[in-house]
């Protein structure tokens, strides 16, 4: 088994079992930067949260990119992303309705979704049905809403923070968040379509 490699841009796109990757490693970063943004946010400095949280989407992209361009997609990234994306929300999504710039119920629906997957998923999967794919929607759905907490944050760094965040940014915020979450439950019927059908 291979644990390192730098990389290469000719060769299969399968997934190894690779390790140390820079992809794998860009994703470990995001995951240790979360504690830095919840701290941020609850102690009220917000726009080193706000930089931290555009590093963290941006980084979200370019592992994905990096892992195809250098021929480093491996078993053990499938699991870093969407773990640093679900992690993302947990945590910096409890951080932003602590600092009052995100009510709880709006946190909660986006839990829910993700403990329903979990948890129906998991069933499925131990019955036998295989892991499905991520879809375009599901994509979609994740960028959206990991757009949305930078733009609630800056609407409160532009205006006089939680109190009385910019009306405009607050409003593409929203925008940002009812759309993506549209999308991320419509993602997780497609994930259980595709889970069922591999189970029979």
């Amino acid at each position: 088994m291979r644990v390192f490699d730098i990389g290469a841009k000719d060769g299969p796109q399968e997934a190894s079992d690779r390790i140390l990757t820079i992809p794998n490693a860009l994703s470990l970063a995001r995951l240790l930067v979360l504690p830095l943004i919840y701290l941020d946010l609850v102690d009220g400095r917000l726009v080193r949260a706000f930089v931290l949280l555009v590093v963290f989407a941006a980084t979200d992209w370019l592992d994905g990119y990096l892992a195809r361009r250098l021929d480093q997609i491996s078993r053990v990234g499938t699991l870093l992303d969407p773990i640093s994306d679900r992690a993302l929300f947990l945590v910096v999504g409890f951080g932003f309705v602590l600092s009052g710039l995100l009510p709880l119920w709006a946190l909660v629906v986006i839990l829910i979704r993700d403990v329903a997957v979990l948890l129906v998923g998991g069933v499925l999967l131990l019955r036998g049905a295989s892991t499905p794919a991520v879809t375009k929607i599901g994509k979609a759905a994740t960028f959206g809403l990991m757009w949305a907490f930078p733009t609630f944050l800056l609407a409160g760094i532009v205006g006089d923070g939680a109190a009385d965040p910019q009306p405009l940014l607050q409003g593409l915020g929203w925008l940002f968040y009812g759309v993506s979450t549209v999308l991320y439950y419509v993602s997780a019927g497609q994930y259980a379509v595709e889970v069922l059908r591999s189970s029979r």
